[in-house]
């Protein structure tokens, strides 16, 4: 009898290899198309804002927040809600730089022992939305 001896790669073998070179094109592919897509981006970090304490004051008129970025990015402050009303407002520093704290005071007819809905935005539209209740 004669036996025949195949010289090629087992199937279990090519199946194994084919597997490894088509993960490897992906990760090629996707290393080069998240290189080139991810300078495309615009270059701003976005930021977070904290509330660290607030206290609202009939007598005054004025609630004021210590509002903190605890984000990448600087926030620049657009409006003011109470209760969903429009507010006059003012914040110190502005634009709040990362990890540093900005004074927000809210002027609006308040009055005592009312809870209202205080929500901040940004221009980036980053919201902060609390609630504090009137002295």
């Amino acid at each position: 009898m004669m036996f025949i001896k195949n010289k090629g790669v087992s199937t279990f073998i090519a199946v194994l290899l084919l597997m490894a070179l088509a993960v490897a094109a992906g990760v090629v592919i996707y290393s080069y198309t998240m290189g080139y897509l991810g300078g495309m981006g615009g270059s701003s970090l976005p930021g977070t804002l904290s509330l660290d304490t607030a206290t609202c004051l009939e007598s005054t008129g004025t609630m004021t927040a210590h509002v903190r970025n605890i984000g990448k990015g600087s926030i620049s402050f657009d409006a003011a809600y109470v209760d969903g009303v429009n507010a006059t407002f003012t914040a110190t520093p502005d634009p709040l730089q990362p990890e540093d704290v900005a004074i927000v005071t809210v002027t609006y007819p308040f009055t005592a022992p009312t809870t209202y809905e205080i929500k901040l935005v940004g221009k980036d539209n980053t919201q902060l939305t609390f609630n504090v209740k009137t002295k």
